[in-house]
């Protein structure tokens, strides 16, 4: 694309919102989602200078819980370095652009499980409102039922580093039966992923001692099931 174009395609991010997306109505979020409020995005920074630099934005989002909708504002912060990272970057969470002649243009607005996010306001929002039961949670057990898959995968290839490696890699295959035991009760049995989740809690954060198993384990679950951390209680 050229150049014109993606600073054109620029241009119509940063216009007033109420120009870029007239005319488009509101999505309203399912129950335990958050949509993105049409028109409501507002920067907190004025500084639109050279590359790179650092954008802060407040969006408002549409939050439903137990079927009663609640606005939330939230904000976010991202170091950019180009043009294409200022047109990705700078929506609110939830806001599809789409290519167009003449750069990008708003597109749609997807509603998103309200836990599954790294905006404060709205992790901190979903925590104080939402049941992680996936008995009643159909978008708990839906991510949990994904996660299931995905540490079955990763536990795989642990233990074969962990037979292939020799001594030295032996906490591999030690990480890959406990990432299995986690595994083996989701979705509905939960217990052994709170557990890592809370000694994450207590750590604030991913520290493990290195060579030992949960050094693998603990930044796999951060990043895996991020939407059930509250990191924002790290700091």
């Amino acid at each position: 694309m050229k150049k014109s174009s993606l600073i054109i395609g620029l241009l119509m991010n940063l216009m007033p919102a109420s120009n870029a997306f007239a005319a488009r109505g509101d999505v309203t979020p399912d129950l335990n989602q958050c949509a993105a409020v049409m028109d409501s995005k507002v920067y907190s920074t004025s500084d639109f200078s050279a590359y790179p630099r650092d954008v802060a934005f407040e969006c408002l989002y549409s939050c439903n819980s137990n079927g009663n909708l609640e606005t939330v504002k939230g904000s976010t912060k991202i170091r950019i370095n180009n043009i294409e990272e200022d047109i990705a970057g700078t929506t609110c969470q939830g806001v599809v652009m789409k290519k167009v002649p003449w750069g990008y243009d708003f597109d749609k607005i997807r509603p998103f499980y309200a836990p599954d996010t790294n905006i404060v306001e709205l992790k901190r929002w979903a925590f104080q409102n939402i049941k992680f039961n996936p008995e009643i949670n159909d978008l708990e057990k839906e991510r949990l039922m994904t996660l299931k898959k995905d540490l079955n995968t990763i536990s795989s290839s642990f233990i074969v580093a962990g037979m292939n490696g020799g001594v030295s890699t032996i906490y591999f295959k030690e990480a890959g039966y406990k990432i299995s035991k986690i595994a083996e009760g989701l979705p509905m049995n939960t217990k052994l992923l709170d557990e890592v989740i809370e000694q994450l809690m207590v750590n604030k954060g991913t520290k493990a001692a290195a060579a030992t198993p949960e050094f693998l384990i603990y930044p796999m679950i951060s990043n895996a099931a991020s939407w059930r951390i509250q990191s924002y209680l790290y700091k």
